[in-house]
């Protein structure tokens, strides 16, 4: 760049010396680095968070793992009325129950 202004004879509008470009490239990196140790904390936390789940997960499976967790209902419907008066058989039939055609009107 400084070959074509010495060949056209321009010169540049700002002069910028050595002490200013220094110090310019030394607030950059000191900004770049505190830059980075902000976006890390984030990350970390997320992290962290994310195993937290997992391990709550994992020690939620294993206890409750194999055992039959009571459901409890307030109110029955009559269909449940029913499926409880059912005896083995004749819940063992329910899938092959077929129903006869509706007629049209």
């Amino acid at each position: 760049m400084n070959d074509i202004f010495k060949l056209t004879g321009r010169k540049m509008p700002y002069l910028e010396n050595e002490e200013y470009l220094d110090s310019l490239i030394e607030h950059a990196t000191e900004r770049a680095v505190h830059q980075a140790k902000i976006k890390r904390w984030p990350r970390l936390s997320i992290m962290l968070a994310s195993a937290a789940a997992v391990a709550l997960l994992a020690i939620g499976f294993a206890l409750f793992n194999g055992q039959n967790v009571p459901v409890t209902t307030s109110n029955q419907g009559p269909l449940d009325e029913f499926l409880s008066t059912l005896s083995d058989e004749e819940a063992a039939q329910l899938p092959y129950y077929e129903i006869e055609e509706i007629p049209e009107y």
